[in-house]
């Protein structure tokens, strides 16, 4: 409550801004406004503004919170603010850095190229002559929207009473929305993420992302590489109005949206399956697209991690799906989710499976004409499957009242922008079979890199953890002798079981660390080697024999220590 009193005017603007759009409305007091439920949500965010417009950003993604025609309304909802004047500009950089911005770089451009309600950004050029961009926070901005969010504490009840987020606490909601505000202000958060996606994509040739210069960074102030290329949103726009002098011009430079599109979603993939990191707000504002269709990535404010397990698991669910085996693929879907108490499993699955059976017919049936010239049913251009599928699984998961982790959701939400795109870009683009050639060349990889004798050394460390491990678990077996033998006439020789298998378990792992010594002596000296091997046996002989000796071991090792709970 003290919040409401230190703010007094601000809290009579939204006690108003509700009355009209929600209370008024719900029941049917004058003074309400008679629009659709959909269009007063964004009209109220509007006339709040601040976080107020920064929350409805992110309820426009969460299709498992809010129906799509209050999310497809909230994607309307602009950020469009004034830059702030250069005066604070170099006073927040002479706070930060030290100096004013013309001392600190060699040069800096007084105005900014973008302006957002969080921060600016202006180009420069360092003193070694790297050109920069240079993001500085907003003045008072921490205030103004920490002030915000208090207030939106403040009002759960009322918007609980309003329902406006439906069947949905509001004070979950705006959690989990003052952690991301939290770490949109703290520009070191972002500065360490974009760190960790840069050196995942060093040397990838379609991937390029802004290198971050940390002897210019702070909290308040974020120096970058300038990436300067064609920015998709600018494209987009070309499409959007039938440019074609554009986009013929776009072409006669060498550029492909097929080639654009591929690249997107490669890029997504790899980053997703590969790193379990990834750019989690790909708005085509922060996408460019560079030379050979490479696209370039700035602003990493929001980004989303997957566990491996997750990893593992949507591996398997895309593969599925783009084989077409419906029924596994919704049953790996299903592990990600946890039912409420008024949970259906039986029919939420049952309308898993009809969405992805109709995201099927859509993508496949437009590749398989049976006549070619026949022109098809009619479909409007943003009809896009992709991002369909993305928010008919969310709003399956909102009408059957499931539960999903926010990894998860950030991937959907991820995945609906990136299908937007995707359908805008390229129509004709054949997603499927780019994500099939994917797998492929990612499971040739894994493989690859499981049988590189260079790691071989690397698994022996891992494997001789978990054999400690079994062993501790074996001693701790061993000092439970007095319960063992109490219980001795059930449990038929456990002792001598236990000794032989830990017989077992050391012999095993004394030939992995001989055979493994063994072949890293063959691979580091291998010139030594030849001399000592007799003349008709060949080197390459005796390396796989060597390699195939310490797989099986290995493979005999697991297979002990994952048999230890069994029974014999």
């Amino acid at each position: 409550m003290r919040t409401l009193f230190r703010h007094p005017r601000r809290v009579r603007h939204v006690l108003a801004v509700f009355y009209r759009y929600f209370i008024g409305p719900a029941l049917h007091l004058p003074g309400a406004d008679r629009r659709s439920g959909p269009e007063r949500m964004r009209l109220a965010f509007e006339r709040l503004g601040g976080a107020w417009i920064k929350l409805g950003q992110m309820l426009a993604l969460r299709f498992d919170l809010l129906p799509a025609a209050y999310c497809d309304e909230l994607f309307k909802l602009l950020n469009q603010v004034e830059p702030f004047p250069y005066v604070d500009v170099q006073a927040i950089v002479r706070q930060e850095l030290g100096a004013e911005p013309e001392t600190v770089f060699r040069s800096f451009a007084t105005e900014s190229f973008a302006a957002a309600s969080i921060g600016q950004v202006h180009r420069a050029v360092l003193h070694n002559g790297d050109r920069v961009a240079v993001k500085v926070q907003r003045p008072g901005i921490r205030e103004t929207l920490q002030a915000d969010i208090a207030l939106m504490y403040a009002m759960t009840w009322l918007l609980d009473r309003t329902h406006v987020f439906g069947a949905t606490s509001s004070r979950d909601v705006i959690d989990e929305f003052a952690r991301w505000t939290a770490d949109e202000l703290d520009y070191l958060v972002e500065a360490r993420q974009a760190v960790l996606l840069w050196e995942h994509s060093r040397g990838d040739r379609h991937e390029r992302i802004a290198r971050v210069y940390r002897d210019y960074t702070t909290s308040r102030v974020l120096t970058t590489e300038l990436i300067e290329g064609i920015p998709l949103v600018e494209i987009m726009v070309a499409i959007r109005e039938g440019d074609r002098a554009y986009l013929d011009a776009l072409e006669a430079h060498g550029h492909d949206l097929d080639r654009i599109v591929r690249h997107l979603d490669w890029n997504m993939l790899n980053q997703v399956f590969v790193f379990g990191y990834f750019h989690a707000d790909l708005h085509p504002a922060n996408l460019f697209v560079l030379h050979d269709d490479a696209i370039g990535y700035v602003d990493f404010g929001i980004v989303g991690q997957l566990p491996d397990r997750v990893r593992d698991s949507l591996t398997r669910y895309s593969w599925l799906l783009f084989r077409g085996e419906v029924e596994g693929a919704v049953r790996e879907l299903m592990r990600w989710l946890a039912p409420g108490p008024a949970t259906d499993i039986a029919t939420a699955r049952w309308q898993l499976v009809r969405v992805h059976q109709a995201f099927l017919y859509d993508t496949v049936s437009e590749r398989s004409r049976v006549t070619p010239g026949a022109p098809g049913p009619t479909r409007h251009a943003s009809e896009n499957p992709y991002s369909r599928l993305a928010v008919d699984i969310l709003e399956t998961i909102r009408e059957h009242e499931l539960t999903m982790s926010s990894s998860i959701v950030a991937y959907l939400k991820m995945l609906v922008t990136l299908g937007t795109l995707r359908h805008q870009l390229s129509v004709e683009y054949d997603l499927p079979a780019n994500v099939r050639r994917f797998v492929r060349t990612f499971a040739r990889q894994q493989g690859i890199a499981w049988l590189d004798p260079r790691r071989t050394l690397d698994r022996l460390y891992t494997g001789t953890g978990r054999l400690q491990r079994a062993l501790e678990f074996v001693e701790f077996l061993e000092a439970q002798e007095p319960v063992i033998i109490e219980a001795q006439s059930s449990l038929f020789g456990f002792r001598r079981r236990i000794r032989n298998a830990r017989r077992r378990l050391v012999s095993l792992a004394m030939s992995v660390f001989v055979v493994g010594a063994l072949l890293y002596i063959v691979l580091a000296f291998p010139d030594d080697t030849r001399r000592m091997l007799p003349s008709e046996m060949p080197y390459t002989l005796v390396h796989v024999a060597l390699l195939a000796a310490l797989l099986f071991l290995i493979a005999t090792l697991v297979r002990h220590v994952s048999g230890l709970g069994r029974d014999d």
